[in-house]
């Protein structure tokens, strides 16, 4: 990017460049390109850069001429921007056009709302609700997201972040904990993909989070069990899959939590498969004990083309799972879930996973990693691709 701000410049000024150049090598954000002759495609991760540029930091993992990812530590330390082929290319990631116009960061406390690849603590009607458990007192607390982040290392390819939080809860009670994000950005597609033709193009994140306890009251005991919470914001339309483990019933093996599906959920192969357009408020969760392993969706481009998306991570069958649907008695929680927005939240598909809650004593932790890879291509290859990675023929699913 310092590179196309250089040309054609006297060598005093280039020498200066220069300088400038390894000042800015030697800093932690990547700085957005204000020298090009054209802008950005809008929904690019140059786009995004130019956006945060002023406002908030912005860190770059690989480079601006292959697969790149965006992280925001003053945004909860969010995976904000994701392109497979350089700075220049489609942001695979859902953003707020509150981020893109600068009117996020007007005013404080700043919009939860970034988009991108989050953490979050669960379950939801002990944090964001209020003691009724009454939706229409559902909001994010300010102390969770967008929770400034502390960044502990960094590499061209990984890095760290933690934020001590005091996260109060709807039973009067305050949890003190520490979250921590270890971020790495994949290049090479995972081995179980099978054999890539070469029209695809990939990339991918992997996330480990981690939840420590610095409190006095042991969690899951003087506390209720707690749980870390991953949720993936990006653009519709398309399906999302949801493959169930054999032998268990895909229609007892989810729930539903606001509006009812109805055509718009259809079960094939042992595959639940949701129609995702970002107009319609859904969402559904999974038991544990039904849930595959992982989660899909495909983004349809209506050019025989599309993105896959593939979440992987472990679920335990027998392990404390505790988000539900708000204010309903229940002795489970689920372990994968999934939202539609009907537009009031901007008209984005959200993939979701959580991992097992644990008894945290004082310093005690919980940790949950997934991998999420990012396929472009033919449609039928991406089904291919992700039948592989999932274990489920998806080339049998429903698809909307």
């Amino acid at each position: 990017m310092i590179v196309s701000v250089l040309r054609d410049v006297s060598p005093v000024a280039m020498l200066l460049g220069c300088c400038i150049a390894v000042f800015a090598m030697a800093s932690c954000s990547d700085q957005p390109d204000h020298g090009g002759s054209a802008a950005p495609p809008a929904n690019s991760n140059q786009a995004l850069l130019n956006a945060l540029d002023g406002n908030t930091e912005a860190l770059v993992l690989g480079n601006a001429d292959g697969p790149q990812i965006i992280i925001t530590p003053g945004l909860s330390a969010r995976v904000l921007g994701a392109a497979i082929d350089g700075a220049n290319d489609e942001n695979l990631m859902w953003v707020d056009e509150s981020v893109l116009d600068g009117s996020m960061f007007d005013k404080e406390p700043r919009f939860w709302n970034a988009g991108g690849l989050r953490t979050w603590t669960a379950p939801e009607d002990l944090f964001f609700v209020n003691a009724e458990k009454d939706a229409d007192s559902w909001f994010v607390p300010s102390e969770l997201d967008p929770r400034p982040y502390e960044l502990i290392s960094k590499s061209a390819t990984e890095a760290s972040f933690k934020a001590d939080i005091d996260l109060p809860a709807n039973i009067g009670k305050t949890y003190h904990i520490t979250l921590k994000r270890d971020i790495t950005l994949l290049t090479a597609p995972p081995a179980d993909a099978g054999k890539l033709s070469s029209a695809i193009e990939y990339m991918g994140v992997a996330k480990t989070h981690s939840l420590t306890n610095r409190g006095d009251l042991v969690i899951g005991e003087d506390l209720p069990y707690v749980c870390l919470w991953s949720l993936l914001q990006i653009n519709p339309a398309g399906t999302t899959m949801v493959p169930v483990k054999d032998g268990v019933d895909p229609k007892s093996a989810y729930r539903e939590y606001f509006n009812p599906l109805g055509d718009r959920l259809s079960i094939a192969n042992n595959i639940i498969s949701i129609k995702i357009d970002g107009k319609y408020r859904l969402k559904i969760g999974v038991r544990p004990d039904a849930a595959g392993e992982g989660i899909a969706f495909l983004r349809d481009n209506k050019d025989g083309t599309g993105i896959l998306f593939v979440k992987e991570f472990p679920v335990d069958p027998d392990g404390v799972y505790v988000d539900k649907p708000w204010g309903k008695p229940s002795d489970y929680g689920d372990a994968v879930e999934l939202y539609n927005d009907d537009g009031n939240m901007g008209g984005f598909t959200e993939i979701e996973c959580h991992g097992p809650a644990q008894r945290l004593a004082k310093g005690e932790s919980q940790t949950h990693s997934l991998e999420l890879h990012m396929f472009r291509g033919p449609l039928e290859e991406l089904k291919t691709i992700g039948a592989s990675l999932l274990g489920a023929d998806l080339t049998k699913a429903v698809y909307y």
